[in-house]
């Protein structure tokens, strides 16, 4: 037909988004390893064949992804870093804070997430052994008193019990919504020791202790539901210190 334009091609990418593109894939894939220090500048703008300008800006750009580290100056150099789990969540509670996510809504999604786990997990029990080592974490974190522990090992407990479900991209998710809730489960400490409260941990390890009873014995629903009423329990319980309905606030 006359009077129509042919839609735009799509802009070819830079060469600098090449090249961090190329080098990015290296990282990730552990073809250039943790601590690994790249080639002088010279060296590999001749094996990129590229421009300097052209690779120091793909270097920017894997800076700002936390995928290298760049020391300027005359002792300077590039060092490789391992892509981490802690800078995707502070990534991505930047980006709820933009949408003005609220804790509650991150509760929301551990409470899709965690239970559906544990029932995939209770399908089908792991070893002994792992289950065992489940409890050892318990019976340790009820030897703590520092909230800071307890918080920690608590944490750890249900990236463990969700690890063992077997789904690496699930373990991923759950420990990003875990550093989510561990920063605020840190103003609840804060707060709690300011008024005097009493540790309540007890009880919640006694969840813990149940749900792997409970996996043990193959009780998929059960499992899910003791679960679920767990991680509402701690929901209500920081709801007690802390606004959960506010825009999340990862400045502690």
């Amino acid at each position: 037909m006359t009077g129509m334009t042919e839609p735009a091609a799509p802009a070819a990418p830079k060469a600098a988004e090449v090249v961090a593109g190329q080098l990015r894939r290296e990282i990730v894939l552990g073809m250039r390893a943790e601590g690994e220090m790249l080639p002088p500048e010279a060296e590999m703008t001749a094996e990129l064949e590229v421009s300097r300008p052209t690779l120091r800006q793909a270097l920017r750009i894997l800076e700002t992804e936390r995928l290298v580290t760049v020391q300027r100056g005359r002792r300077g150099g590039t060092r490789v870093n391992r892509p981490s789990a802690k800078v995707a969540g502070r990534y991505l509670g930047n980006v709820l804070m933009f949408h003005a996510t609220t804790l509650n809504d991150v509760h929301t999604a551990r409470m899709l997430l965690e239970p559906a786990a544990i029932a995939e997990l209770a399908a089908r029990p792991p070893s002994k052994a792992r289950l065992d080592a489940l409890r050892d974490l318990v019976s340790q974190t009820r030897r703590e008193t520092d909230p800071a522990v307890l918080r920690a090992d608590g944490g750890r407990f249900h990236t463990e019990l969700v690890a063992l479900a077997g789904n690496r991209a699930l373990t991923l998710f759950q420990e990003l919504v875990q550093q989510l809730i561990d920063l605020h489960s840190a103003r609840y400490d804060n707060q709690r020791m300011r008024s005097r409260e009493p540790s309540r941990s007890g009880e919640l390890l006694d969840a813990h202790e149940q749900v792997i009873l409970l996996i043990e014995a193959g009780d998929a629903a059960g499992a899910a539901r003791c679960w679920r009423e767990h991680l509402e329990d701690v929901q209500a319980r920081l709801a007690l210190t802390v606004d959960t309905t506010s825009v999340l606030d990862l400045e502690i």
